[in-house]
């Protein structure tokens, strides 16, 4: 999500999907997910029931093939992809050269708006959808393929089938567009023919067609670059003027053109692609670097055995074929919120106003407005903000922190913190004689009291008793559910007359509670009682258990003597 340049990712059910209104197909969600979490359309079917047609069927490589099914030498790659059952072989190369010359009657020619590269689907496609005013400054001109595939149809048997081979996955949509008058009859990328070459090795002339077999004289591309852009234009301007302006990348080009909508760059031609060039593309040999792939496209220019003929000279002796398209406009439709509910989104995010908001572009948006608005129509969570997400999960630790030192009824401490302050109160004391006394509570008749009014009234005669302890307490002592109806009371730096007087009031305090509690509909009365044990650290109470000890003694005691009072350890 964070990849897509687009942002045409969204999550929904904890996973993502593609938002296909805004989607232009450059394959970052497929290269960039290592779970595999996203693929690309399988399109090899529609070959295979071209294959078995009985129709000739011509395979177009793009120029890139060599680096795109290396390692297979490039003297068996013809062989090999005319034994599926192709009735021959062709690359783009001539297609490039045909749209290369239209692009140089093109820049000739001198106008208002700039002359925009349109051979790259991904990049024509961010134009019409982002930037739908400049659709019309798009070159009117068909990709390589489309010219290579018009040649071939007039070239070859009149019905000949045209399977073209993409270093893209932008292409196996783009076919299918009206405006390219269904040139093409199928799309697949090398990685989809690799597989097919992998699945299946027939023997030439598998099909019952004559497999064309002979090796012609291979045209030099002597007028266009990569994807058919011509060299001319590139080679007769300075590049580091304004005139002429090259970017690479969506997310340049989009700066790119929302600095001509906005005039604050006029270039009259921009060469725009995806990729650094096709061989970029992200079918061919994904694996490989940009520079590995280059060597290898080099090394077989180098090493080529054939004979060469002039792309320029041969293209005189072809039939003329229609290089001419228009382009249509395809915006992006979307809700768009009110500066309102943009804060309402911002507030649920936590954000109190957006000068507060960290504009870090971890959810994958610039701005967390844009979020907001993205979340809003529906295309991200606050799930993806990760000021958020850390916030809650150290809000979530601290409440894991909470619930394994607090009894979850009484929201006292629980026995374990009891175990552990009593344990660091009487190592003071045994150190430097600090003083520290414990109280042991224990609430009078409390069985009679679940029994009677069940056990609803004896959690709601818990939580007060705790309540009233928590106001009646220093923040210096340490109270806590000692389990069932007991409580301990950790009272540092206070000796036994003090300790007995603070039991007294505790014990007057609760015995004068006024406390209501439901039973069968209506409100009854409860009367509350403790009796406390006081114990204090000295000779015969020198460690934690020894005080525990004494004070449960002296809880005893303060029982047996008819409850609802404090007895004060012997020493």
């Amino acid at each position: 999500m964070r990849y897509c340049p687009a942002n045409a990712i969204r999550i929904a059910d904890g996973a993502t999907e593609v938002i296909e209104e805004k989607c232009v197909a450059c394959g970052l969600c497929v290269s960039e997910c290592g779970n595999c979490g996203h693929s690309v359309r399988d399109d090899t079917g529609r070959v295979r029931a071209l294959l078995s047609s009985g129709r000739p069927v011509v395979c177009v490589l793009a120029t890139e093939f060599v680096a795109a099914l290396h390692p297979m030498p490039t003297s068996e790659i013809e062989n090999t992809v005319e034994a599926l059952g192709f009735y021959a072989i062709e690359s783009t190369l001539l297609g490039e050269e045909l749209v290369a010359m239209a692009y140089e009657r093109l820049h000739s020619r001198e106008g208002g708006l700039p002359v925009l590269r349109s051979t790259c689907p991904v990049t024509s496609g961010w134009v019409r959808r982002f930037h739908p005013k400049l659709t019309q400054a798009l070159a009117p001109i068909v990709p390589p393929y489309v010219a290579q595939a018009r040649l071939i149809k007039a070239l070859y048997p009149a019905d000949v089938a045209v399977v073209y081979v993409s270093p893209c996955y932008a292409r196996k949509d783009e076919f299918a567009d009206p405006e390219l008058g269904g040139a093409v009859d199928a799309v697949i990328d090398f990685i989809e023919l690799k597989r097919m070459l992998a699945a299946a090795n027939p023997p030439p002339g598998a099909n019952g067609m004559q497999v064309c077999g002979v090796r012609r004289p291979s045209p030099i591309k002597e007028l266009s670059l990569t994807d058919g852009y011509p060299r001319a234009t590139l080679e007769s301007r300075n590049l580091t003027s304004a005139d002429v302006a090259v970017v690479r990348g969506l997310r340049a080009l989009d700066r790119l053109l929302t600095a001509i909508e906005a005039g604050e760059a006029a270039p009259a031609i921009v060469d725009m692609l995806n990729c650094e060039g096709c061989i970029d593309g992200p079918a061919v040999n994904p694996g490989l670097s940009v520079f590995a792939k280059r060597n290898i496209d080099a090394a077989e220019r180098e090493g080529r055995g054939r004979s060469t003929v002039s792309s320029r000279a041969l293209l005189r002796y072809l039939p003329a074929v229609e290089v001419v398209r228009a382009h249509s406009a395809d915006p992006v439709h979307l809700p768009e919120p009110s500066e309102e509910q943009i804060d309402v989104i911002l507030a649920e995010g936590e954000f109190e106003s957006r000068e507060m908001t960290p504009d870090c572009g971890a959810c994958g948006y610039e701005t967390c407005v844009e979020h907001a608005v993205a979340i809003f129509q529906g295309n991200s969570t606050w799930d993806m903000c990760f000021p958020l997400q850390r916030r809650l999960l150290i809000r979530h630790a601290k409440a894991l922190e909470e619930s394994a030192t607090l009894d979850p009824l009484t929201a006292l401490w629980n026995r374990r913190v009891f175990a552990e302050r009593l344990e660091d109160e009487m190592a003071r004391h045994s150190r430097y004689g600090h003083k520290v006394s414990l109280m042991m509570m224990d609430i009078d008749a409390f069985k009679e009291v679940n029994d009677r009014l069940g056990h609803l009234a004896g959690d709601r005669v818990l939580s007060a008793v705790s309540e009233l302890l928590r106001q009646s307490l220093r923040t210096t002592d340490i109270a806590s559910r000692y389990g069932g109806d007991e409580f301990a009371l950790i009272l540092p730096s206070v000796g036994k007359t003090e300790a007995f007087a603070a039991a007294e009031k505790l014990r007057t305090l609760i015995e004068a509670l006024s406390l209501l509690v439901q039973r069968d509909g209506q409100e009854e009365s409860v009367a509350v009682r403790v009796s406390i044990g006081v114990a204090s650290a000295g000779v015969h109470a020198s460690d934690p258990i020894g005080l525990i000890e004494a004070a449960d003694r002296a809880l005893y005691e303060a029982k047996a003597a008819g409850r609802n009072q404090v007895r004060l350890a012997a020493g």
